[in-house]
């Protein structure tokens, strides 16, 4: 789902007492089960609430399209993405559940190229909801409980975001092999920083190390060859006012840059957890 939703006849719904005010106060659709009412225009029937009965206990659901997102129960409330963390569900979730919903910054947790990589444990977490005077993270799928005086119910069903590092060690070793690549690459671009254009015959020789890049990079009798990728790959187009031309350039910061990013990518290992981030 997309950003669009309007929600400017939708009322807002604080307390248990609220959702069945609203339930009741609305009308039938004709041809709908007698269970939901719309929370906007009669013919907008993808916002809507439902009652249900469990156990002998009344409760009220908010939902939008197919999805339940926001449980009224009469001793507190359960909000969730179900499954959908667009900004059109959260910002559901933000309005009906009246909860303050705030983005998780992922690149302030993990390095990339692994922000958002399955291997981190963040990866799951898709915001925060503030609670009190405490930012709790939300995966995508669970509910979660809150009371109607701004507490977690149980505030372990949150989650608990990991900050991430590079191992510097670990990358001052795997860079070695490399180390006459990147002096070879440094003499050539001081003579001329200028890219190159494509050449197909360089470029299909490239492409046999396509999934293990840094063989190639290892390998001193492909120096050339190894120097021809870096410069394609980093190479970026720089507005010349003089010719009123676009030039390329490259330089090595960009090259090492580029490599270390393919040794992370490779090394997985080379990630390791800092701590656990505290809830503020």
């Amino acid at each position: 789902m997309g950003f669009h939703i309007n929600v400017y006849n939708m009322p807002r719904i604080e307390t248990y007492d609220e959702a069945k005010k609203v339930f009741n106060s609305k009308t039938l659709v004709r041809g709908e089960q007698k269970s939901i009412r719309r929370l906007g225009d009669r013919y907008e029937k993808e916002k809507w609430i439902r009652q249900e009965m469990q156990d002998g206990v009344e409760s009220y659901v908010a939902g939008y399209y197919n999805t339940d997102l926001v449980r009224f129960y009469p001793t507190h409330k359960e909000i969730t993405l179900g499954g959908y963390p667009s900004d059109s569900t959260e910002y559901f979730v933000g309005y009906m559940g009246n909860v303050n919903l705030q983005q998780f910054e992922h690149k302030k947790y993990v390095p990339t190229p692994f922000t958002r990589s399955p291997m981190v444990k963040n990866n799951q977490i898709e915001c925060s909801v503030w609670i009190g005077n405490n930012n709790y993270y939300m995966n995508s799928s669970d509910w979660y409980a809150i009371s109607y005086d701004n507490k977690p119910i149980y505030p372990e069903q949150f989650e608990t975001p990991v900050k991430y590092k590079f191992d510097v060690r670990q990358m001052r070793e795997l860079r070695l092999p490399y180390k006459k690549l990147l002096k070879y690459a440094d003499t050539m671009l001081k003579l001329n920083s200028e890219g190159v254009e494509n050449d197909e015959k360089l470029s299909e020789q490239v492409s046999v190390y396509r999934d293990r890049i840094l063989n190639l990079f290892a390998d001193e009798d492909k120096t050339y060859l190894s120097y021809y990728h870096l410069l394609r790959q980093c190479q970026h187009q720089r507005w010349n006012g003089k010719s009123r031309t676009y030039d390329s350039i490259c330089n090595i910061g960009m090259m090492k840059r580029y490599m270390d990013k393919q040794i992370k990518l490779e090394n997985p290992q080379v990630l390791v957890e800092v701590q656990p981030a505290t809830k503020v």
